[in-house]
């Protein structure tokens, strides 16, 4: 049995949830200086940005802020919306919990964190992440009005001057958690405005980088597709033959270029998934970046790609945000409605939301120990996708046994 194609477009984000109804009045002032908290992970930073761009168009004039983690920092910085970046050492603090001889240094790192994001004398900070670590910081910054979700996670909305949305209705499947984003947004005078994902500036020596890598790494100028098979969530593999056979495909009947790429850890997948092809198959036509690409970078490869495949993960959202013209999405334990990639023209996603009673668990690992959510997306499904997706978007490419597909 086969998963179905959910969604086509950008038909994810055409239908807007109503909270209108219960959203605050709007205030009568406008806040001089907003505090954004989203720490981590990565993916879950991208999707974020438009809330970013959300706040920059409704207080052109604010100074806007945004805590995170410091290794991903540089997935914001640049950005033309942002005045301070504020980076949290979160990895370093909790590694020296189990030796107090590191606590001392660790808690002035902390208090120096806190002292600088008070320095900048917010008006209001929005917590867009709800959790215990989040909460806490506009709390013991000073912020006055402090603006989060009221479903609780970690004790978080006891740090909250304003809470909303219960819940049931923060974990609702069928709508986009970037409505939840917004409706905080909305809630101090943001405008009701349809989502804009704007990506950091890609730096000058980012693109110099890739160019190193890509350019030369093909033998022939066609399409470049690129594929990003790992994902931290076990529950999110797609079984690695998958894509032995996606990549087989691709190779033996199209013209199409192919990067992998992924995180250093996840090296042993990529070199798992090549293995099986011959030196001279791979040769001028796959480029293997796994571990060469850090966060600037990526941004800088996925604007000269036209097209990408992958999970629910980090790198589909900056292909997303980097407007690829083709995107396919693969999701299994987490709701193709609720955390959808943002930006790109024809954006098609597999789900198996509906047919699986499991689905969507939102665990990080398979309750039942199947991943049968992830099995049911068949390669051919996605090739095929692949294909009518570039069609669609006009990107031209050579099929076996055909002329060229226009």
């Amino acid at each position: 049995m086969t998963s179905t194609l959910k969604s086509d477009a950008n038909s994810t984000h055409e239908s807007r949830h109503d909270y209108s109804s219960r959203m605050a009045p709007m205030p009568s002032y406008k806040p001089d200086r907003i505090l954004l908290v989203r720490f981590s992970a990565l993916g879950d930073v991208i999707q974020t940005l438009p809330i970013l761009t959300m706040l920059r168009d409704g207080f052109p004039n604010a100074k806007i802020g945004w805590a995170i983690d410091t290794e991903l920092a540089p997935a914001i910085e640049g950005h033309p919306a942002l005045d301070y970046v504020h980076r949290c050492s979160r990895r370093s603090w909790s590694q020296a919990l189990p030796n107090p001889a590191k606590w001392p240094a660790a808690t002035r790192e902390f208090r120096a964190f806190v002292d600088e994001v008070r320095s900048v004398h917010y008006d209001v900070s929005i917590d867009a992440q709800g959790l215990f670590k989040t909460a806490l910081l506009p709390y013991m910054a000073g912020i006055q009005r402090r603006i989060g979700f009221r479903h609780g996670r970690e004790f978080s909305s006891v740090f909250y001057t304003e809470r909303h949305l219960r819940r049931g209705e923060y974990f609702d499947p069928a709508v986009c958690h970037l409505e939840h984003m917004a409706y905080l947004a909305h809630n101090i005078g943001a405008a009701d405005v349809r989502y804009t994902i704007e990506p950091p500036r890609v730096t000058d020596a980012a693109r110099a980088r890739v160019a190193e890598l890509f350019d030369g790494a093909f033998g022939a100028s066609a399409p470049v597709v690129a594929m990003a098979p790992a994902t931290q969530w076990v529950s999110k593999h797609w079984p690695e033959e998958y894509w032995t056979t996606l990549i087989s495909q691709l190779l033996n009947e199209t013209d199409l270029n192919l990067i992998v790429q992924g995180a250093p850890a996840d090296a042993p997948v990529g070199e798992r998934i090549l293995r099986g092809f011959s030196v001279s198959q791979l040769e001028g036509r796959v480029c293997n970046l796994f571990g060469k690409l850090p966060i600037p970078e990526m941004y800088a490869l996925y604007e000269r790609v036209q097209a990408a495949v992958g999970s629910d993960s980090a790198p589909l959202h900056i292909a997303g945000a980097m407007r690829v013209p083709v995107l396919i999405g693969i999701y299994g334990p987490t709701g193709y409605r609720r955390t959808p990639p943002v930006g790109s023209p024809h954006i098609k996603l597999f789900s198996t939301e509906g047919e699986l009673a499991c689905q969507p668990c939102h665990k990080r690992v398979c309750p039942l120990g199947t991943d049968e959510c992830m099995k049911r997306v068949r390669p051919e499904e996605v090739f095929q996708a692949l294909l009518d997706g570039l069609t669609e978007a006009g990107i031209a490419f050579q099929s076996k046994g055909a002329a060229v597909v226009r």
